[in-house]
């Protein structure tokens, strides 16, 4: 086994920038009859041409072990962003393009120097964040979503194919909360159930059970805050396959005001740590923090795409 592990590549910097940029973004959501005390139910309201801006921020530190030598590796990805509304057909589905307006990046090995990204930059930018470049400033995938948050379709743009299939086919990067079709009252829980999967080899893959349970904490003026545990119902007895399902196992809390039907903020939080992951007498600990708000004023890529 090779005991210097590779730094990561720039296709899973793209990978992890976009998967975690849908996976945390925000939407607009509407409470009907909401009141402090009283049972509510939660459903989102789409407008056409209406966009919903946000700032982003996920702090990644990961020690590796392997013998004869320790790593650790640190990132930071700061993205400003916005999901823009197409249209709304006469049942309430919305179609929707989400956009990264600007992102930076930092990322860093031991005491090695560090490497870093700003889109504003345009073709200055080191040429292992080119591919990263490319997607700033236009959308990748138009998805449609019911009014409940359900994901129903995502469709390629401006090359987006593999996204767009990936948000298809794995419901973990649906980013909007899926709420359920009954009223539900402060302290209930609901849950998301569904399968997501992992790669074998470089054929095979295992389908996985991820379950999301959401608990309605308080609300407080306009103010709800919602609780959000994951876990995997599959037992995972191998490590490696471990080490693909961890960082998409998200705790944390969602704030939206329930009065403007907005999300307000988003706090997320992933910590774990793999014994033989990369190989036999490893161990790979990672933890991971993501937040999110919504801002009135949008902050755009300066370039022109």
């Amino acid at each position: 086994m090779d005991d210097s592990p590779p730094p990561l590549t720039t296709s899973l910097r793209l990978r992890l920038l976009l998967s975690l940029c849908l996976v945390s973004l925000g939407f607009a959501a509407q409470q009907l009859g909401a009141a402090e005390g009283e049972t509510v139910r939660l459903a989102y309201k789409f407008q056409p041409n209406e966009s919903l801006h946000l700032e982003y921020k996920q702090d990644m530190k990961m020690s590796l072990r392997v013998p004869g030598l320790n790593r650790v590796m640190s990132s930071q990805t700061i993205a400003d962003k916005h999901l823009r509304v197409i249209s709304v057909d006469t049942e309430g589905n919305a179609l929707v393009e989400p956009v990264i307006d600007r992102t930076r990046m930092t990322s860093r090995q031991d005491e090695d120097a560090e490497s870093k990204f700003d889109s504003d930059d345009g073709e200055d930018c080191p040429a292992e964040y080119r591919p990263l470049l490319a997607t700033v400033g236009k959308p990748l995938v138009r998805i449609k979503f019911a009014p409940n948050g359900k994901l129903l379709q995502a469709d390629s743009v401006h090359g987006g194919a593999a996204i767009a299939k990936d948000i298809e086919q794995d419901p973990t990067l649906n980013f909007l909360i899926v709420f359920p079709e009954q009223p539900i009252s402060v302290g209930e829980i609901w849950k998301d159930e569904f399968e997501t999967t992992v790669q074998l080899d470089k054929t095979l893959k295992q389908g996985v059970k991820i379950r999301r349970e959401y608990r309605l904490l308080k609300l407080n003026g306009s103010r709800a805050e919602i609780e959000l545990k994951t876990v995997c119902l599959t037992p995972l007895r191998d490590p490696k396959l471990e080490m693909q399902i961890s960082s998409r196992l998200l705790n944390g809390t969602i704030v939206f005001d329930h009065h403007l039907g907005q999300i307000v903020s988003r706090e997320m939080r992933v910590e774990n740590q793999v014994i033989n992951g990369i190989g036999p007498n490893t161990m790979v600990s990672t933890v991971m923090t993501q937040s999110e708000r919504s801002v009135p004023k949008p902050n755009r890529a300066k370039r022109d795409k």
